[in-house]
């Protein structure tokens, strides 16, 4: 069994919690489809290495209705997807680099989903 590296922060800032939740609800009123939001958070779930988000990423993925072959290929994200999900994915990319690139400014309004 895996121990976890450190305690839950709901239990040790409760409420932060709070933040947490309305984070979420604002979320979902923007208009975003949720399988989107649902690939957003599996890639940057990938991204941030946390395997228990992974595993519930693709789970509810798959109940907002994704296809096995589109979870697969997430991780190669750049040649499939509609314009939308290109645009979520790039930005859910960046702050996320470590490999130093930066967006330019004038790609900006593309990645306007």
């Amino acid at each position: 069994m895996m121990q976890a590296r450190m305690k839950n922060l709901a239990m040790v800032l409760p409420d932060a919690m709070e933040g947490v939740q309305s984070l979420y609800k604002a979320m979902h009123k923007g208009g975003v489809p949720q399988q989107t939001l649902e690939l957003i958070h599996l890639r940057a779930s990938q991204i941030n290495g946390c395997s228990a988000c992974v595993y519930a990423g693709i789970a509810s993925s798959k109940k907002a209705g994704e296809t096995d072959e589109r979870l697969f290929q997430l991780s190669a994200w750049r040649p499939s997807n509609t314009d939308a999900e290109r645009a979520a994915l790039e930005l859910t990319d960046i702050p996320r680099r470590t490999d130093g690139r930066r967006c330019r400014r004038r790609s900006w309004p593309r990645r306007s989903p």
